[in-house]
């Protein structure tokens, strides 16, 4: 591609890609119900000139230029690579890999398909697929009303993930069966609703720490055995109240082991 006909545009996406990536802080920090809307959308604010230069070097070829998504993706990775690098420590450098997924899958992809520009879909759709051979996760994408619409299905996160690590799919009977028993069950109840509010809060930080464990398939599977099954089994029995017992015993452990 010939650099110099793309002018001001080139330089700002290069430039805006990494800034994106690089200087949105900690997401954990505003990933909650009551802050991810306004953060998100002063995020797209500051960086729609980015996603527009992205857009219109795309499309400034006679057809749509495909070589220049793929240079942008390489260079994106490149320069992950490059700050994991300096970070000595294995632990530090994990733990700041995850945040960078984070980053991607909270903010970066979602602002980029917000635009819904024709390169959009097309540069996501490669740059997750860059990302997760170079650094071996399993980033996802997703847009903003997805991700937005997740606050309100509160028992996603670490039930979401338990089933995933057993291969389960987001529809499974037992995730169905658990989002109605907090619907139509503990959310009835102030009580209740506070419960799920405490757990909804801590679980995306939860996630991210046993992501970092050793062992997290393990972590998600003692899960599983300890609270997540008999839930199921106490809430097919009618039993909801125990099964509002064994839930709230599974937030105040979680709690404990992640978040002391």
């Amino acid at each position: 591609m010939d650099i110099v006909a793309y002018g001001e545009n080139y330089n700002r996406a290069m430039q805006g890609i990494e800034d994106m990536l690089f200087q949105a802080g900690n997401p954990l920090d505003s990933f909650k119900r009551h802050l991810y809307p306004e953060s998100f959308q002063a995020y797209l604010r500051k960086y729609i000139e980015v996603i527009d230069a992205i857009e219109q070097v795309y499309l400034k070829s006679e057809s749509p230029d495909e070589e220049w998504l793929e240079k942008l993706a390489d260079h994106l990775v490149e320069q992950a690579a490059n700050e994991l690098e300096r970070i000595p420590k294995k632990g530090k450098r994990n733990e700041q890999l995850v945040n960078f997924n984070m980053i991607l899958a909270v903010y970066v992809f979602p602002a980029i398909l917000e635009q819904k520009g024709q390169s959009a879909e097309p540069f996501t759709d490669l740059l997750v697929e860059k990302w997760n051979t170079a650094f071996k996760t399993s980033v996802g994408k997703a847009n903003y009303e997805k991700i937005e619409s997740g606050f309100h299905r509160k028992l996603c996160y670490i039930t979401t993930a338990v089933c995933e690590s057993q291969g389960k799919a987001d529809d499974c009977y037992e995730l169905e069966l658990l989002r109605d028993y907090r619907d139509q069950y503990l959310l009835s109840t102030p009580e209740g609703e506070a419960l799920v509010e405490e757990y909804y809060n801590i679980a995306p930080t939860i996630v991210s720490r046993i992501a970092r464990s050793k062992a997290p398939r393990q972590v998600y599977e003692e899960i599983w055995q300890n609270y997540l099954s008999p839930c199921v089994g106490l809430i097919e029995e009618g039993q909801r109240e125990a099964c509002r017992e064994r839930y709230m015993a599974m937030v105040y452990d979680l709690k404990g082991r992640y978040m002391a």
